[in-house]
This record gives structure tokens, C-alpha cells and sequence, in this order.
């Protein structure tokens, strides 16, 4: 039985997946940072940004209230759009101008990608953050497989976005195919859409 996170422990699951995305090596925040002094710091910000701004109906779930491993899904009909919370960063923040281009060309490339997804009613996996000490032991599949049992039985698509190919491969496993792919220019990174009928 997964455990609902309530509103209230918000900032506990943007730590967790913090701790598993800076844990794992997360390959796009060591290119959006990587001539920062404060790099970690940045990363850490950026990571946490992405489960406190997502908007209020999703639908975010950890293994159990330890918070282990955390997934947040939005439910059909809701988009970006509806993120709770502004930029979480200043030009402040930033000794190297180039890493706000980076961002910005990280951002865009995930817009487009959304995009490509479109407007249909669908599931959308915005995240999966097994906690590093977890990881290989099946906190994942705890996450995401009963979702995509639901999203079966409404008779509605899954879909998300990813960038190694590790997270292909894995996503693939569970039935998604890849729909696109695009590069972030200036960078070896790329992203792929996905869905599973």
C-alpha cells in the first residue's frame, strides 16, 4: 500500500527527491551548474523546485511515510500551467551567466517535448526519486506500477519525460515507448518523451 504525501509534508519529499537526484548523479544539473562554485547548493534548489511548484491536484505518493522513494503524478487535464510556485532563482544565485542560457535551453526543450505530448486526457510522470540508499531494490515499480494499473482501467495513456538512457531502458520495461527525442543544444544531453498506451 503506497503512502499519500499530504500537502503538509511537501518540503520532506522535495528533500527526498533532492537527495536521490544530487545521489544519482542527475547528469542535466551537473550541465546547468557545472561552472558554479555553489554547484550542490544550486542543484539542490532546482531539484526541490520540482515537486514544491507542482500544482496542488497531483497526485504525489512515497513507499511509505519514511518517504523512501517518492513519484508525483498530475492527473489528466492538468499541465505546468498550474505550478504553485515562481522561479525559484535569482541572477543572484548565479556567478556564471551561462548557467541561466543553460536552464533557459533546458526549459525549452522540455516545453517543446511537452507539447509534442499533447492535449489529450493522460497520466503524466513527473517524477520518480528513490532515495540513494534505496535505489536497485524496487522502489520504483513500487511507485509506478499501480498508477499505470489505474491509468489502464480508465482506459487513458501514460506519459513523462526522461533523459538517460538508463531511465529509457527502465521505462521501456514497464510498456512506455519513446515518442520524441531532442537535444538541449550547446550540451551532449538529451531528453525523450514517452508513453504507454
Amino acid at each position: 500500500m503506497l503512502y499519500d504525501v499530504p500537502w503538509d509534508r511537501i518540503d520532506e519529499a522535495a528533500e527526498a527527491s533532492a537527495d536521490a537526484f544530487i545521489g544519482g548523479s542527475c547528469p542535466i544539473g551537473t550541465f546547468m551548474f557545472r561552472n558554479e562554485p555553489n554547484q550542490l547548493v544550486l542543484k539542490r534548489k532546482f531539484y526541490r523546485a520540482l515537486v514544491t511548484s507542482c500544482p496542488k491536484k497531483s497526485v504525489i505518493q512515497a513507499t511509505s511515510p519514511n518517504l523512501e522513494a517518492v513519484s508525483i503524478w498530475f492527473p489528466p487535464g492538468t499541465d505546468h500551467s498550474e505550478d504553485t510556485e515562481s522561479e525559484p532563482f535569482t541572477e543572484e544565485d548565479f556567478a556564471d551567466p551561462g548557467s541561466i542560457e543553460k536552464m533557459l535551453a533546458v526549459n525549452d526543450v522540455i516545453d517543446a517535448l511537452t507539447e509534442n505530448l499533447g492535449q489529450e486526457p493522460q497520466w503524466y510522470l513527473h517524477l520518480v526519486a528513490v532515495r540513494p540508499q534505496f535505489a536497485g531494490h524496487g522502489y520504483a515499480s513500487l511507485l509506478v506500477r499501480p498508477m499505470l494499473d489505474r491509468a489502464a482501467r480508465e482506459g487513458l495513456p501514460c506519459t513523462l519525460i526522461t533523459q538517460t538512457m538508463d531511465n529509457v531502458r527502465k521505462y521501456e520495461h514497464w510498456g512506455f515507448k519513446v515518442v520524441k527525442e531532442m537535444a538541449v543544444p550547446g550540451s551532449r544531453e538529451k531528453f525523450c518523451s514517452m508513453r504507454r498506451d
